[in-house]
């Protein structure tokens, strides 16, 4: 039996293609037997480094703006000790920080980054956004991290 996996798709689906965090959570979703735990974030707080102390491995999910060559980019995830505790969002790699320095817990961690096109509110995902999202998926499945 694997490890448990926490899987964290951040975004906004009523965003454009800022909901590809979550369509990505969607669509492993389905699969059989479920990849891990799910988890729907618009945006990533400091109480989410407790989250991570329950899991050996997590997985981020997010859209980005960047150019992706493979409309995607799948790279480990390391902590980023430029957490601020005052604000309400966070990084990846701060909630991982936070995680290791608050609870002496460092899960192994990776960043999916999907590539988006538009972020309009109410037009949903583009097809070149769906596309990187098919894209993702696919590598995601045999990998199961």
């Amino acid at each position: 039996m694997p490890d448990p996996l926490l899987i964290i798709g951040i975004g906004n689906s009523s965003r454009g293609d800022d909901g590809l965090g979550w369509a990505f959570l969607d669509t492993i979703s389905q699969m059989q037997p479920p990849p891990g735990q799910l988890e729907y974030r618009y945006q990533l707080v400091v109480e989410d480094a407790e989250l991570l102390t329950r899991y050996p491995r997590v997985l981020f999910v997010d859209a980005c703006e960047n150019d992706q060559p493979d409309g995607f980019s799948l790279e480990p995830c390391r902590p980023d000790p430029v957490a601020e505790i005052y604000t309400h969002q966070q990084t990846p790699g701060a909630v991982l920080f936070l995680c290791q320095e608050l609870y002496g817990h460092r899960p192994e961690a990776w960043c999916l980054r999907i590539q988006g096109y538009v972020w309009d509110f109410d037009t949903g995902l583009t097809v070149k956004g769906r596309e990187n999202l098919e894209k993702a998926v696919e590598v995601f499945k045999p990998w199961q991290i």
